[in-house]
């Protein structure tokens, strides 16, 4: 930062001394003065004087950087040519190589070799295949069939399907008395495919099963105004009903025959997504490819914003630690 304020003020100095100077012939009396002013060799003033006039902005006379410029390469063109025909050419032909990295040091290092050309370092190598690999995710992701998923679950108005998922967070909760860990809760939440909006979510230390999704879904249907109360969370939380669609993974908790037999009480139908040996008497499997949109999806962990745990006390109430 203050080399770039040094910068500026040198260069505005020397464009606030050739700017009176015109556009007109310079003596040399009038640039040896001009050198005193700036500090310089009145030869160096003809040549800030012809930058300037190229282009008449204090930026155009600013002190150059010294070393090899920004993005500019010192390999001879040849090395160059034979490093672009290695990853462009002879790298993606290549299927099976254990090491591609080490391989494409040595390909090219034999090429160079054989060549009679400067050995590159393994530095530039891979500087010079990481642009390439993104230019190549960018090329790609540019065509018009990328943005097109290969399946899709769209829903017209609230409630009408709903989504239901289960993970593990990352926090620890121990016992107040020895400090002992005691297991990860973990966290399942119903989310609104038209709205995006969480319908309900419940945490437990044990794993899930089929009374976690009833609890789950009794906590989506029910006012949520008196839990709210009860736990002191001053929070405004309308959302509330029953889904016509429950769109759910193939994890065993949702292949009970207690989940089924209640959501056809109620007349929920089951939705299973993923591929499996499993079907629904009410729906075969269907390619997911959206996730559950409120957290991670693919099996990411839910990771708090600070690392904590928790303790038992004695009434059952845990403190933060």
């Amino acid at each position: 930062m203050a080399d770039a304020s040094v910068t500026d003020d040198r260069a505005a100095k020397v464009a606030s001394v050739l700017r009176p100077l015109g556009r007109g012939p310079l003596s040399r009396e009038q640039a040896v003065l001009a050198g005193r002013l700036l500090g310089v060799h009145w030869t160096t003033v003809y040549r800030l004087r012809r930058r300037f006039l190229a282009d008449p902005v204090a930026s155009s006379v600013a002190p150059h950087r010294r070393g090899p410029s920004m993005g500019g390469g010192r390999l001879g063109d040849h090395v160059d040519k034979v490093i672009d025909e290695v990853v462009h050419v002879w790298l993606p032909k290549q299927r099976q190589l254990a090491h591609p990295a080490t391989d494409l040091v040595l390909e090219v290092r034999r090429r160079c070799a054989l060549a009679g050309l400067q050995l590159p370092s393994r530095t530039t190598i891979g500087r010079r295949w990481a642009r390439h690999r993104e230019l190549d995710a960018l090329k790609r992701a540019a065509l018009p069939d990328v943005l097109k998923a290969p399946g899709s679950l769209a829903a017209k108005y609230p409630l009408e399907i709903v989504q239901v998922d289960q993970t593990q967070a990352d926090v620890l909760r121990v016992s107040e008395y020895d400090r002992r860990v005691i297991g990860r809760p973990w966290l399942t939440i119903a989310l609104d495919v038209a709205t995006r909006c969480v319908l309900s979510f419940y945490v437990s230390m044990d794993r899930p099963g089929a009374a976690t999704v009833g609890l789950l879904l009794t906590r989506a249907a029910l006012c949520k105004e008196p839990w709210l109360a009860k736990i002191e969370a001053d929070a405004d939380w309308p959302m509330r009903g029953i889904p016509k669609v429950l769109h759910l993974d193939n994890a065993a908790e949702f292949k009970s025959r207690a989940l089924r037999s209640g959501c056809r009480e109620y007349g929920i139908d089951l939705s299973a997504c993923g591929t499996s040996r499993f079907r629904w008497p009410y729906r075969a499997p269907e390619p997911d490819s959206h996730g559950t949109g409120a957290g991670p999806a693919g099996g990411d962990r839910i990771v708090p914003e600070r690392s904590q745990s928790a303790t038992v006390r004695k009434d059952g109430r845990t403190n933060a630690a």
